[in-house]
């Protein structure tokens, strides 16, 4: 149950980050917001300010922004009908936008408080349970001096891990004699490697202990707009392998699927559950950007073509063209989420 109200808030918290862009454009360009609601559902309070209500609601799972005149015709001037298309055009943008900033923040967050990676040391982070290396005696802490005859002290770290993967991987079930400092100490080791059918290569069974940088607050936001652009980049890409290729779609998840995910993650730690918001809001930033109907991207698109006629679509058809957008999107969810739960 606890993990359910974790993935709840989680979730709610991403989807709500995506709706305060609207709202903040909005109010900057002029158009006036009825309504800004965290949550869904049965109201739990409300207050009135100057010109908007602001709402919690039971469900925390996600939320909305209700502008003046977005569904109906309105003489009010800051009604978002009313305004002009390049205004309405950024708040609409403004959603996605508003998730990749979140992505940058979070991978901030993630390289201050964690570090980033610089490469492997060449020393035993863990020993995996079963492995040559746990049945030869290794242990975490251990550090290579040398295998076979090449001396390994005076390499750096990534030419001596590299050396060592190397070796083992070229054994071919070989004895291999390793020389490993403990406590000060030498202490000597005879390990045969194992081959590894999942994996395909001979390995002894070990992680490598990692090198691990603390950016400060320029360089980690530095990073963090360049991970950002790099992960967005890979996502198109993946996104383009699905919708043209049909590539990955057993690897799609509906809601069920991303709660379970969550649930893992918060398990896992905090580090793992901030990689894991990272994913799920430049993803949901991306696909909102589909220009397809009931998204972003879709109204975008339907904008786009109303500033180069000059006029407004019918609001019937515009309507008709979201509806029918929404219902496929909804189809589609209970499609994911029937193999989530049953694939």
């Amino acid at each position: 149950m606890m993990k359910i109200v974790i993935a709840l808030l989680f979730l709610g918290i991403i989807v709500m980050i995506h709706e305060l862009g609207h709202f903040l454009v909005a109010k900057a360009v002029g158009i006036s917001a009825e309504e800004f609601s965290i949550g869904m559902g049965p109201h739990l309070f409300k207050f009135s300010g100057k010109e908007t209500t602001y709402s919690l609601r039971l469900l925390p799972i996600g939320g909305y922004v209700k502008f003046v005149g977005e569904d109906e015709e309105s003489k009010d001037p800051r009604a978002f009908k009313n305004a002009k298309v390049w205004k309405r055009m950024s708040v609409i943008l403004a959603g996605p936008v508003m998730n990749f900033l979140f992505a940058v923040l979070l991978f901030c967050i993630l390289f201050l408080s964690f570090g980033v990676v610089k490469g492997a040391l060449p020393v035993v982070d863990s020993v995996i349970e079963g492995s040559v290396a746990q049945e030869a005696g290794l242990k975490a802490g251990d550090r290579f001096v040398k295998i076979g005859d090449i001396d390994l002290t005076n390499m750096e770290n990534e030419e001596a891990v590299s050396k060592i993967q190397t070796i083992v991987a070229s054994s071919r079930s070989n004895p291999i004699h390793i020389t490993m400092e403990r406590d000060g100490a030498e202490k000597s080791f005879t390990i045969t490697p194992r081959y590894e059918e999942e994996l395909q290569r001979y390995q002894i069974g070990f992680y490598f202990m990692q090198e691990i940088e603390k950016p400060g607050l320029l360089k980690s936001l530095g990073m963090a707009f360049e991970s950002t652009g790099s992960m967005m980049i890979t996502m198109v890409e993946l996104l383009g392998n699905l919708i043209f290729k049909g590539q990955g779609t057993a690897d799609v998840a509906g809601p069920v699927g991303i709660v379970r995910e969550i649930g893992k993650a918060a398990e896992a730690g905090v580090e793992y559950l901030l990689t894991l918001a990272i994913i799920i809001t430049a993803n949901l930033g991306l696909i909102n950007l589909i220009p397809f109907p009931a998204l972003d991207g879709g109204r975008l698109v339907l904008l786009l073509i109303e500033g180069v006629r000059g006029k407004p679509m019918n609001p019937e058809k515009e309507g008709y063209i979201n509806l029918v957008g929404f219902v496929i999107l909804i189809l589609l969810m209970l499609v994911v989420t029937y193999k989530d739960i049953f694939g």
